[in-house]
């Protein structure tokens, strides 16, 4: 009976052992590992998280007045433009995260297919972030749908700048033409208070009231830059990306000044804008090989995949918080390795979790 037992187990061996033979071996090393001039494999990278940020920036020109001079002689006006400059205000930052291949996630696999063994079936972008992979027959796999990020958007135009109005009274001192211009806007302010007051008779319906008055502002306006300035606004969008990693928490990634705007890095001048990224350690229970085990073994029928971590992000611009929000960061998580044996993989190309598994 012993002698029986032994002889059914040593045949089960061998028949898992055959099987094991006819089905595709492959083994998967970490990319710096891979032997040089290797043809039969493939590469692919799980994605890293990149967070860009879109900071939202006025630039303001101010320009001096042909007559800003005798500015508060006749208009006791204290805002005056008293040279050419230029200022910047931070008006809001817009957080997004962007996937990329992961340098420290990049990985051959040297295929070895045996006598009717099954095919491999791998699905790699172009940038190399794997999307799917299987064994098997089966071809059709179900693929996720690429995110596509929301461009920004400034709901605010440009201020359109037509320069200073013409002076009609040729040949005059800058004097005498402050003094006019200062009459002329007295008589729109009167214009104004009549409109107002209901004194203009065609001026009853709302459409035409807004009309006029917004022409009367306008005006008022023009003749008022000729002696205080003007202040054209533009605003712009400047990207600023950064990875985070786990090493470093805090990565000051721009400098922001009144005075010269946003300067990327850390050369600029101005307050530091920092971006601190904290794990919140949803991951911390699973126990995942180190970076130093992945780089130097090979592990044979066997993927790497990624379970992403959560973290806090705060941006601030010197002691000043411009923005919280919570994100998804994939290189934060662990790397796990999934078995693939008659099986069909699909991942997240934003992260490089396992979304969907099909066991054959």
């Amino acid at each position: 009976m012993k002698r029986f037992v032994t002889t059914i187990m040593f045949a089960l061996t061998a028949i898992v052992f055959m099987g094991g033979q006819l089905r595709a071996q492959f083994v998967t090393t970490f990319a710096k590992n891979a032997t040089p001039g290797q043809q039969n494999g493939i590469y692919y990278s799980l994605p890293q998280t990149m967070l860009r940020l879109d900071f939202v920036i006025d630039e303001i020109q101010m320009e001096k007045g042909p007559l800003s001079e005798y500015a508060s002689t006749y208009m006791d006006m204290a805002d005056i433009v008293e040279y050419e400059t230029t200022e910047y205000k931070l008006v809001d930052v817009k957080l997004t995260s962007v996937a990329s291949p992961d340098p420290n996630a990049l990985f051959f696999v040297s295929l070895s297919t045996g006598r009717g063994g099954n095919k491999i079936q791998f699905d790699v972008m172009p940038n190399g972030i794997i999307r799917s992979v299987g064994i098997g027959a089966a071809a059709e796999q179900e693929k996720p749908v690429a995110r596509t990020e929301k461009p920004v958007c400034c709901n605010e135009k440009t201020e359109p700048n037509y320069g200073f109005i013409s002076l009609l009274s040729a040949g005059k001192s800058n004097a005498q033409l402050a003094k006019e211009v200062a009459e002329k806007i007295e008589e729109i302010r009167k214009e104004k208070f009549y409109l107002v007051r209901g004194d203009v008779a065609m001026a009853y319906d709302p459409v035409t009231f807004n009309t006029m008055y917004q022409r009367l502002d306008e005006m008022e306006k023009e003749y008022t830059s000729l002696l205080t300035g003007k202040r054209v606004a533009k605003r712009m969008v400047k990207q600023v990306y950064v990875i985070p990693n786990k090493e470093v928490t805090t990565q000051t990634v721009a400098k922001f000044s009144e005075s010269d705007g946003l300067t990327v890095g850390t050369s600029g001048t101005g307050s530091a804008i920092t971006v601190q990224t904290l794990s919140l350690n949803t991951t911390e229970a699973i126990n995942a090989p180190s970076q130093s085990a992945v780089e130097s073994m090979s592990y044979e029928n066997k993927l790497f995949y990624r379970i992403p971590e959560t973290a806090q992000v705060k941006v601030a611009c010197g002691k000043k918080t411009i923005l919280e929000d919570r994100v998804t960061v994939s290189q934060l998580g662990s790397l796990l390795m999934a078995p693939l044996t008659n099986t069909n993989l699909v991942f997240d190309i934003e992260t490089g979790q396992i979304v969907n598994l099909q066991m054959q």
